[in-house]
C-alpha cells in the first residue's frame, strides 16, 4: 500500500499555515497596536487626573470662600482705646487677617470669637489656615489657638495674599496692609496663584465687609464701639455732645 500523501493534499496544507517571517511581521505589528493603545491610555488618565485635581482643588476653593465670606458677613466693628487713640480691633496685612467675630450656634457654642487667617509652611507648598478662640473681653490681638481650632482651608502648590479696599465711584483701589486704624475696609480680597506659573491661577476672592452697620458691643468693658458714622470711629468718643447719630460708648 503507497501510504505517500497525494501532492495535492501536501500543498494545500503548506498554504494553510504561516511563515515564521510572517509570524514575526504579525507580532510586531501586534506590539506597535498595543504600544499605541498602551500611549493613549496613559494620555487619558493623565488628563483624568488633571482634571481631578482640578475639580478637587475648585471645591477646595469654594468652601474656602464660603468661610471667608460668612466670617466677614460676622465681623464685629468692635474698638478699643489702647494708647489713647481709639482703633478697630482688626488687623490685616499681606499674609495676615485676624478679627472678632459672631459664630454660628452649630457646630460650636455661639458667641463672639477672634477669628485669625494665616499662611504657614508647608514644605514646598503653603497652607492658608483659619484658626479661632473665644473672644474675651479686653483682647485687641489674637490670643492663639489649640490644634483643634486650627484648620487648613487652602492647602496645595499656592501663594497667597489678602488685599483691602474702600468702595468708591470708581475700581477699589487695593491696599496690603490695611492702613487705617479708625475705619474698617469695605472690601477684602484674597488672591490665589500657582507656584507654578504655566497653570491657570485661581480667580481672587473678595468678599463685602458691614463697616458702615450699626451692631451692638459686646460686654461691658469694651471702651468704645464705632457707630452709624460712615464707618469711621470718633476722634473724641468721651464728647457725646459732638458726636454723630449713633455714636456711643460700650458702657452707656
Amino acid at each position: 500500500m503507497n501510504s505517500a500523501v497525494p501532492p495535492e493534499i501536501d500543498r494545500s496544507s503548506r498554504e494553510d499555515g504561516f511563515t515564521l517571517i510572517e509570524v514575526l511581521v504579525s507580532l510586531t505589528l501586534l506590539g506597535l497596536i498595543l504600544g499605541l493603545l498602551g500611549g493613549g491610555l496613559r494620555v487619558l488618565a493623565k488628563g483624568w487626573e488633571a482634571n481631578t485635581q482640578r475639580i478637587e482643588a475648585l471645591d477646595m476653593v469654594s468652601r474656602a470662600f464660603d468661610i471667608l465670606q460668612r466670617d466677614a458677613a460676622g465681623l464685629q466693628r468692635l474698638a478699643n482705646e489702647a494708647g489713647g487713640a481709639p482703633r478697630y480691633i482688626f488687623s490685616g496685612g499681606p499674609e495676615s487677617l485676624s478679627f472678632v467675630a459672631l459664630e454660628p450656634p452649630y457646630p460650636s457654642e455661639a458667641g463672639p470669637y477672634f477669628i485669625s487667617y494665616a499662611i504657614a509652611a508647608n514644605g514646598a507648598d503653603r497652607d492658608l489656615i483659619r484658626s479661632r478662640a473665644p473672644y474675651r473681653q479686653g483682647m485687641t490681638v489674637f490670643p492663639g489657638a489649640t490644634p483643634a481650632n486650627r484648620v487648613p482651608l487652602l492647602e496645595g502648590p499656592y501663594r497667597y495674599r489678602f488685599e483691602y479696599a474702600r468702595k468708591g465711584s470708581g475700581e477699589p483701589v487695593w491696599q496690603s496692609p490695611w492702613p487705617d486704624r479708625d475705619r474698617l475696609p469695605d472690601l477684602i480680597r484674597l488672591e490665589i496663584t500657582d507656584a507654578d506659573p504655566r497653570r491657570s491661577a485661581v480667580v481672587p476672592m473678595i468678599v463685602a465687609v458691614r463697616a458702615d452697620a450699626e451692631l451692638t458691643c459686646i460686654g461691658e468693658q469694651v471702651t468704645l464701639c464705632s457707630a452709624a458714622s460712615g464707618g469711621a470711629l470718633l476722634a473724641s468718643p468721651d464728647d457725646a455732645s459732638r458726636a454723630p447719630s449713633g455714636a456711643r460708648r460700650a458702657n452707656e
